[in-house]
């Protein structure tokens, strides 16, 4: 099976990017949404924030206060490479577990949607490396608009992350989400549509 690994950074339109591939057709496996299956209560990975950091991480309603866990993963480097460091094999394991699945089915092609490509060393494990890239200026906009962070907030977490730059220069295809929305649906389109014409030259 041929796959894709899908990233980006932070509010360049990643979520979007995935809906337009499904709408095309293209079959999707959501690392954070593994995550957060493997986070409900009583799931493996719930029960391991709450060995580690105690019931303080809880709501009430016994599921993980994320938004907690989202600030001590942005503060604290230890406890972010702890968190990782349980949480990406189990995640792997799930995700292969699904390419099986689909293999299964006779699936030819998968995009794999992983923030963390790169830094995790996931990108190994794909055929191609398609990064969803936008302007500085547009990602601070939409964190400002859709996050509510202050310019200086926003700025600060564009930074905590690996620089777009990095994993521009390491893609195979850079899907460039700043132009208006008809616009990178069509693009998206053409390289989903433009992917299954090469995968079918190249088995024939």
């Amino acid at each position: 099976m041929y796959k894709i690994g899908l990233t980006g950074g932070i509010a360049c339109g990643k979520s979007t990017v995935c809906s337009f591939l499904r709408q095309a057709g293209a079959d999707i496996i959501d690392t954070d949404k593994i995550a957060h299956e493997l986070s409900l209560p009583g799931q493996v990975l719930w029960q391991a924030y709450v060995e580690h950091f105690g019931r303080k991480i809880l709501g009430a309603d016994e599921s993980l206060d994320r938004r907690m866990i989202g600030n001590i993963v942005f503060t604290d480097n230890s406890e972010k490479e702890w968190i990782n460091n349980v949480s990406h094999p189990l995640i792997l394991q799930r995700v292969q577990k699904r390419i099986e699945e689909l293999a299964n089915k006779k699936k030819k092609v998968v995009i794999i949607d992983v923030p963390l490509l790169f830094e995790t060393g996931w990108d190994k494990y794909v055929d191609e490396k398609w990064v969803v890239f936008v302007d500085k200026k547009t990602q601070v906009k939409r964190l400002i608009t859709r996050n509510r962070y202050s310019f200086a907030e926003a700025k600060r977490r564009i930074r905590a992350q690996m620089p777009l730059a990095c994993k521009v220069k390491q893609a195979d295809r850079v899907i460039n989400t700043s132009y208006e929305i008809a616009r990178n649906k069509r693009r998206v389109f053409r390289l989903w549509y433009s992917l299954l014409k090469r995968l079918e030259y190249k088995n024939e």
